[in-house]
């Protein structure tokens, strides 16, 4: 059976859209992703200098639940800007980041909301590309238009 990613508690947290989109991307894989994967979305356009849309790392385990949803921006004046978490939200840990403030993920559940809500339209627009890992393999980039 394929991974997907399952209505365990953290889908409570999420659009639905963005459920669908992940279960697509994880439908799409090339290779075995029964033992989990970690999912990298890069806009090749953002740089500290002009911006663009963040980079965005999830990861979900083998039994298809979300383990971490992982924001990530530029910080600093460039040439010496450097990728942070800016957003991150932990369901192993049960942790919200901001600007590398922990609080309960409780207190970050509505912005994951509109965050995976604004994260689809923008998936929508093809400025991502998407990067798959297995987590027992080398990450294989796919075509997911």
């Amino acid at each position: 059976m394929p991974l997907m990613l399952t209505a365990a508690t953290s889908i409570t947290f999420l659009d639905s859209q963005f459920v669908q989109l992940i279960n697509d991307i994880l439908h799409k894989s090339p290779g075995d992703v029964s033992n989990g994967v970690i999912l990298n979305f890069r806009d090749p356009n953002y740089s500290a200098e002009t911006g663009g849309h963040h980079p965005v790392e999830i990861s979900i385990d083998p039994e298809g639940n979300l383990q971490y949803v992982t924001d990530f921006s530029y910080v600093g004046i460039p040439p010496h800007a450097e990728l942070e978490k800016a957003l991150d939200w932990d369901f192993d840990c049960n942790c919200f980041s901001q600007d590398g403030r922990d609080f309960d993920l409780e207190c970050g559940r509505a912005l994951l909301f509109l965050y995976t809500r604004n994260f689809c339209a923008y998936f929508e627009t093809g400025v991502y590309e998407v990067t798959v890992t297995p987590q027992s393999q080398q990450p294989k980039t796919i075509q997911t238009t």
